[in-house]
């Protein structure tokens, strides 16, 4: 039976919410008004999924929000990503205290926590992860989540609901439900339901057009039973310029703790 794949957004949750605990020039985009994004709401899945695929390169500024029952926090992100298998994310704490970074990349992934001197790595479909991180992590797929793109959708979807722009697809007992504003033709939310019932949620908000591709420099990301939300709001973005392969690469001291998430 397929289990239900969530993006990872719980796992960048996790990272995020250990990061907090621990540490308790041309790309800037402009604020012109965003041009409609398609003119017919039809052929929506296709020119979203052309519009990331001219990624081929991002670096970004963020601040990385975090809001749950038990804690809530701020800390400044820095995203830099190369299509289609490299991300690399750095987290500093208050005062540029450096707190944690984690690289993504085909098939490996390492996560170093430099507040508490030690490391995870292994493959980005390690089934212990799971239990390690008591969550459904798929690295793989974080390297999306962070640029708020949420087109990889294992069936095609179908309009349910042309004048509010509902789109959706079925797998199994999970439905994904996409809300397009029919007059932008931007996506606004995406869910995940099972019987009717909501259990995750992105938003996307506050679009810009840098260099002819739309994204959305807030990205607000939910997981509704957890009472867990997480808020990325991007401060600069830069698409398709060379990146500096020195920014994707972790220095580890000789005397970090390695974890081991099998145990």
């Amino acid at each position: 039976m397929r289990t239900f794949r969530t993006l990872s957004v719980a796992s960048l949750l996790v990272f995020a919410s250990l990061l907090l605990l621990a540490g308790c020039a041309g790309g800037r985009p402009s604020a012109a008004p965003v041009p409609p994004f398609l003119e017919a709401l039809e052929v929506w899945p296709d020119v979203y999924r052309q519009n990331f695929e001219k990624i081929r390169s991002f670096t970004g500024k963020a601040r990385l929000s975090v809001e749950s029952e038990q804690f809530s926090g701020n800390v400044s992100m820095e995203t830099n990503w190369i299509n289609p298998e490299r991300l690399f994310l750095k987290v500093e704490g208050p005062l540029g205290l450096d707190v944690g970074q984690i690289f993504v990349g085909a098939n490996r992934f390492i996560w170093y926590n430099q507040y508490e001197n030690h490391f995870i790595s292994g493959s980005v479909n390690d089934p212990y992860l799971n239990r390690f991180m008591r969550t459904n992590i798929t690295f793989a797929d974080m390297k999306y989540n962070v640029l708020g793109y949420a087109g990889n959708w294992e069936e095609p979807l179908q309009l349910r609901n042309g004048m509010h722009g509902v789109f959706f697809t079925q797998i199994e007992d999970i439905e994904y439900q996409y809300l397009v504003n029919p007059e932008t033709g931007l996506l606004e939310n995406y869910e995940a339901r099972r019987e009717g019932r909501p259990f995750m949620r992105y938003d996307f908000k506050n679009y810009r057009v840098i260099d002819g591709i739309y994204v959305p420099m807030i990205i607000q990301i939910t997981m509704i039973d957890q009472k867990e939300r997480i808020t990325i709001f991007y401060t600069d973005i830069v698409l398709n310029q060379p990146v500096d392969l020195q920014k994707l690469t972790i220095q580890i001291p000789s005397k970090v703790v390695q974890l081991n998430v099998n145990e």
